[in-house]
């Protein structure tokens, strides 16, 4: 009986497969990250990257959002990487110049980045078509540099975060990307603004370096209510027409703080973004 019940298990051993066996592995060197693996994964599967904002941390920023869960149920694998640490103990992410290396510490994020997207590759094969970011400000700054310095990224969901104001960003494959920005936003301004003695770019300037990129015209604007705690229908979508695959959407929070209070199905909303975009 013992014999038995040891040979059945070393047989359903042997028939998981690697996400089933093991749900999580470590990267990233002395910036440690965890990376999760989906409930089913494809070979090769999508990749997705959370990027805190600044003085926080990729765990804070997955209480906010919840990505985690929907995520391992998507089929898609997860990581939330933490910046650097500055000399005052504040993480932050050297996206730019504006936002948000306050020290001018020697940190190369992209290649940080790049390093991880490699390592879990030679773990769990990526889909180089479906690599996704979410960024919150300072967050959002990186993802935008990011994806602008090595045209690896699908798509972005950038929440409160610009690009220096003489950033270039003209990838060479396709970018889609959903902006989500409040008007009374008083850290990230809507109209831009100046940080570290060094401009960053208003959301108009923004969607339109990334729409003139991804040949997106002709915005239609759609009402809807985004923001649980404003009345009514606050947001505006502004919804952009762009050449296959891209997508193109700005969604404007009337009153909408730099962080927004984000509704319960927020992770299901840009998860469902995302899953359409590839390169």
């Amino acid at each position: 009986m013992k014999l038995r019940l040891l040979a059945l298990i070393a047989l359903t051993l042997a028939s998981l497969s690697p996400a089933d066996a093991a749900q999580t592995f470590t990267v990233g060197g002395d910036r440690p990250v965890t990376v999760h693996l989906p409930n089913q994964l494809s070979d090769p599967a999508p990749l997705l990257i959370l990027l805190h904002s600044a003085s926080t941390s990729g765990s804070h920023l997955e209480k906010y959002m919840g990505i985690a869960p929907l995520a391992k149920k998507s089929g898609v694998i997860y990581i939330a990487p933490d910046g650097m640490v500055n000399p005052i103990g504040k993480r932050f992410w050297n996206a730019s110049k504006s936002c948000c290396n306050r020290f001018k510490q020697e940190v190369d994020d992209v290649a940080y980045i790049n390093s991880l997207i490699d390592e879990i590759s030679a773990k769990q094969p990526v889909d180089p078509k479906r690599i996704y970011l979410i960024g919150h400000s300072n967050g959002a700054f990186m993802s935008f540099t990011f994806a602008c310095k090595t045209n690896k990224v699908a798509a972005i969901v950038a929440i409160a975060g610009a690009m220096d104001d003489a950033a270039d960003c003209t990838p060479s494959t396709p970018l889609s990307l959903l902006n989500i920005h409040g008007t009374a936003d008083k850290t990230i301004k809507v109209g831009g603004g100046v940080m570290n003695d060094f401009p960053y770019t208003s959301v108009k300037t923004t969607v339109k370096k990334i729409a003139a990129a991804s040949k997106c015209v002709d915005p239609v604007k759609v009402k809807k209510d985004f923001e649980p705690t404003i009345k009514g229908q606050e947001t505006t979508i502004f919804d952009y027409t762009c050449g296959t695959p891209t997508h193109l959407q700005y969604w404007e929070i009337k009153d909408g703080a730099h962080r927004p209070n984000l509704p319960s199905d927020f992770a299901q909303q840009v998860m469902d973004f995302l899953l359409k975009q590839h390169k």
